[in-house]
């Protein structure tokens, strides 16, 4: 009988299945380059051998002091305000095969921090 309970008690264990936890992203109102955006580049993209230096990858500067021009110049795709989910900053940091930054994938709560900051226009502020 205890090889019985045992074997009941064994196939439970297995056979439960943890829900997934899913992200609980907390954006402020308004989204802030400076303040909210900016950190992000500083940390993760705006470092040595990237997108930093006198010859970043990509021609795609994020230091603090140009990154809002690099990004929002027309002429680069890299914001798409009337498409946001297009944009090419945003692609780039959820893609598949290829997610930048290339030494780890973004959260979900900060590509979505990007995403709403591309959909309130991308604002300087």
């Amino acid at each position: 009988m205890p090889k019985f309970v045992v074997l009941i008690a064994l196939t439970f264990l297995f056979s439960c299945t943890k829900a997934k936890v899913e992200d609980v992203c907390t954006t402020p109102a308004t989204v802030s380059f400076k303040h909210d955006i900016q950190p992000i580049f500083n940390t993760n993209c705006a470092t040595s051998g990237c997108h930093a230096g006198t010859k970043p990858a990509g021609s795609l500067n994020l230091e603090a002091s140009v990154a809002y021009e690099n990004v929002t110049d027309s002429k680069s795709g890299y914001l798409d305000t009337v498409n946001p989910k297009a944009s090419l900053l945003y692609t780039s940091m959820t893609s598949v095969t290829n997610p930048m930054p290339p030494n780890g994938k973004l959260s979900k709560c900060t590509t979505d921090l990007i995403l709403k900051w591309i959909e309130q226009k991308g604002k300087n502020n």
